[in-house]
């Protein structure tokens, strides 16, 4: 079996694409022939499989995402309730109040904003100098009501 055609040499016959050589061997060998007759079978029955055997159906699995969704959704929910849980107990815990602002302070600042809403060039003049303490806010209220009445301070 030395000169016979290899089993690459036979498919190149089977699919017309052999030489004038390859398919004079083939005449005249009986063990080639008898193998190329043996693929030719192979073939043959390959393809009426391939030809008779439906399609494989793709089946989508949808079917094992449902089964998951109730636990998915079970777990979110903990997750949001761990995430609120770690919000109000334990990270409040862990962040210090920041300390309220005292009168005198609120009433500096609402005096500079007044100051600067009202001015006509958009720089108003201090009305407290560095050294001196801001007025409480009664002071300021009465500053005002004079001012609107027309009266004395």
């Amino acid at each position: 079996m030395s000169g016979c055609l290899s089993d690459r040499a036979l498919a190149r016959v089977q699919a017309e694409l052999g030489t004038a050589g390859e398919q004079q061997h083939l005449a005249g060998c009986e063990a080639c022939a008898g193998r190329y007759r043996m693929m030719r079978r192979e073939m043959h029955l390959i393809t009426e499989v391939l030809r008779e055997t439906p399609e494989p159906v793709i089946r989508h699995a949808f079917g094992s995402r449902r089964r998951w969704l109730p636990a998915m959704v079970g777990l979110s929910a903990v997750a949001v309730g761990l995430l609120i849980w770690v919000e109000v107990v334990v990270w409040r815990a862990v962040t210090p109040v920041p300390p309220t602002m005292q009168p005198q302070e609120v009433a500096a600042i609402l005096s500079d904003v007044s100051a600067s809403l009202f001015s006509v060039n958009g720089d108003p003049p201090r009305t407290t100098t560095p050294d001196e303490p801001p007025q409480s806010l009664e002071a300021m209220a009465a500053e005002v009501d004079g001012t609107l009445t027309g009266g004395d301070r």
